[in-house]
């Protein structure tokens, strides 16, 4: 691992904004300045077009000095001039389409990776659901045929889950999913951006036409036994504040860190570049040489360095941390010392066994 370097020290990212007919106004809660009279869907935190410091994009700076990205983030880029985890907030006012997304072995002939992906609910209004999965003993080749009917009926099929604030699902490629209308989240996921939709909840345009829909594809890799469940955060060891580690698998673990003022937390040096949001209050990520403040709604990358790096906080502090862990010892044994159950250390990975797996 190496020592930082110039430009190496922690930076605030610009997130590159999308609107969508779907969006709304409600990433301004979270302290994200938005364009005015426009629905933002997304708040795209470490695209490879955002960019960070003097204005070079994360993808140019990948793409200039590959060795930023660390052993395990170069693993989870599969060797491609990616930055290895995208980090978005969402806000869906309507319903988002019906989808899936392929695993890296369907993906590859598009010489993209697949797209495995965690939700941690920000906010959802009273009824919000989740779409995880089709419902128990759904015959696929009924789902497939009311895909086809492009009608909405689709819809009816899916397990449907109440969404909550706190709740994170992690959503592996091959999920039949959907995010509800209502809900915010923050999303962390591969490097990908294939995606198929499968149905739009039967909407059509102004002149009656549907919205362009990829259903071969996607049934050709939907896996209809995968029904993520809400995973319960597991509370680990900390010297300042509370930390819980909400979900892990291979490409990504996502932790939630919560300081008082004045207190502040150890980021342990990883093979990866590691993503900080803050989503309420004001701190700072700090090593020897640089300091990244953060506002609510900003994010700060920090890549893989040998000297101290630590998470301050001058206001009360609630930050989720996303990078590219090695299980075994980042998240299970950091698990085991601090007390947790073992079903409550493999629950992390969700429906994937990479956390059940690891020693």
């Amino acid at each position: 691992m190496t020592g930082e370097r110039q430009g190496w020290g922690p930076a605030v990212v610009a997130p590159r904004l999308d609107v969508k007919p779907w969006g709304g106004r409600r990433l301004e809660t979270l302290g994200l300045k938005l364009p005015p009279d426009v629905q933002v869907g997304e708040a795209l935190l470490t695209a490879n077009e955002a960019t960070i410091g003097a204005g070079r994009t994360l993808g140019e700076l990948v793409a200039a000095d590959p060795t930023r990205l660390g052993a395990r983030g170069r693993t989870a880029a599969g060797g491609r001039s990616l930055f290895p985890l995208q980090v978005k907030l969402i806000d869906a006012t309507e319903n988002l389409s019906i989808q899936v997304h392929p695993d890296d072995a369907a993906a590859g002939p598009l010489d993209r990776l697949g797209k495995t992906e965690a939700w941690h609910v920000l906010a959802a209004d009273p009824g919000a659901l989740l779409y995880l999965g089709l419902q128990p003993g759904i015959p696929f080749e009924r789902f497939a045929d009311a895909c086809r009917r492009r009608d909405g009926s689709a819809a009816t099929l899916l397990r449907a889950i109440p969404a909550r604030a706190g709740m994170t699902v992690l959503i592996p490629a091959g999920t039949v999913h959907a995010l509800g209308a209502g809900v915010m989240v923050y999303e962390v996921q591969q490097p990908s951006d294939v995606t198929y939709r499968l149905d739009d909840w039967g909407r059509r345009d102004a002149q009656g036409r549907p919205r362009e829909m990829h259903i071969d594809e996607g049934l050709a890799v939907a896996c209809t036994t995968l029904m993520p469940e809400p995973i319960a955060p597991v509370a680990v060891r900390a010297t300042a504040g509370r930390r819980h580690i909400l979900a892990a698998c291979r490409y990504f673990a996502l932790e939630r860190i919560a300081l008082a003022a004045g207190e502040r937390a150890p980021l342990i040096a990883v093979e990866s570049p590691r993503v900080v949001t803050v989503l309420t209050g004001e701190g700072s990520v700090r090593s020897a040489g640089a300091t990244a403040a953060l506002a609510p709604g900003q994010s700060a990358v920090i890549w893989p360095a040998s000297v101290p790096l630590w998470l301050e906080a001058s206001r009360p502090l609630v930050a989720l941390s996303a990078w590219v862990p090695d299980i075994a010892t980042e998240i299970v044994a950091l698990a085991r010392i601090s007390g947790a159950a073992e079903h409550e250390i493999t629950a992390l990975g969700g429906p994937l066994d990479d956390v059940r797996a690891a020693p």
